[in-house]
């Protein structure tokens, strides 16, 4: 899942009593390799198309790490300088903005790279990222992955890949948040968590309502009508963020139709 927001993000961080705009903030805790952890990173694209050797050297320089629930790591003058592999858990991926808030680009589930965009145009505002869980990581020297893709003409290509299918996924949020309605974004939301979860009848929010109202560009009293409006088709919500759906069909041919809020 894949989703653009502004505004705060809620997630409560532990670790340290450091502070990051307002928030506590936690660091990460760096671990020794183990054998999983590398064999994941094996299979991940462009890391794959690597010879052996160029793997050797990337994992040789590589700091395995578990970020907690609200650690805000990369994005910093340092880190700017590193490659972060998620292996596991979940991220957002934020700027800080001129007025010291932030605008949220993505919340993406691993595998998937932080700091990719950086390794080839280093002007370029290094985007941060907050764990939404217990996220599993590898952080890799940026000097050493170029390095690693210079050898490598079809790692270069499966990176130019995935980073084109991040910018698709960026272009379809966008079209989302200009073509639909607050209802409507809501809506898809929900299509999207129900067929996530294989239960086309019921699913758990994943978020706080504040944090989903953030996410879908909406304030939280916006969140609340539209959650009114869907109750008419059928939507419900319970205690603990369960939402039970009477028919997914409903809220399809609702998305498809033109509606003002």
């Amino acid at each position: 899942m894949n989703v653009n927001f502004t505004g705060p993000d809620l997630c409560e961080c532990v670790n340290r009593e450091d502070r990051w705009m307002g928030l506590p903030m936690a660091s990460l805790i760096y671990a020794a390799p183990d054998t999983d952890t590398l064999s994941r990173f094996r299979h991940i694209a462009p890391f794959a198309a690597l010879d052996q050797k160029d793997r050797d050297s990337l994992l040789a320089d590589a700091r395995p790490a578990v970020a907690l629930a609200g650690t805000v790591f990369a994005g910093d003058k340092q880190r700017s300088k590193s490659l972060f592999v998620v292996l596991e858990g979940t991220v957002s991926l934020f700027r800080k903005l001129p007025n010291g808030r932030r605008c949220l680009i993505e919340i993406s589930d691993g595998p998937c790279l932080i700091g990719e965009a950086s390794l080839f145009e280093d002007r370029l505002p290094p985007l941060e990222a907050q764990a939404l869980n217990r996220v599993v990581l590898l952080e890799l020297p940026a000097s050493t992955v170029v390095r690693c893709l210079r050898h490598s003409p079809a790692a270069q290509l499966r990176m130019l890949g995935y980073m084109s299918a991040r910018l698709k996924r960026l272009i379809a949020q966008i079209a989302d948040l200009k073509l639909m309605t607050g209802p409507q974004r809501l809506a898809h939301f929900i299509i999207l968590l129900l067929e996530r979860s294989g239960d086309v009848h019921s699913a758990q929010l994943p978020f706080e309502k504040r944090t989903l109202a953030a996410l879908l560009g909406m304030t939280p009293e916006s969140l609340s009508r539209a959650f009114r409006r869907l109750g008419g088709l059928g939507v419900s919500t319970a205690a603990g963020g369960n939402l039970v759906v009477a028919d997914i069909e409903q809220l399809r041919k609702f998305i498809e139709t033109e509606i003002v809020a």
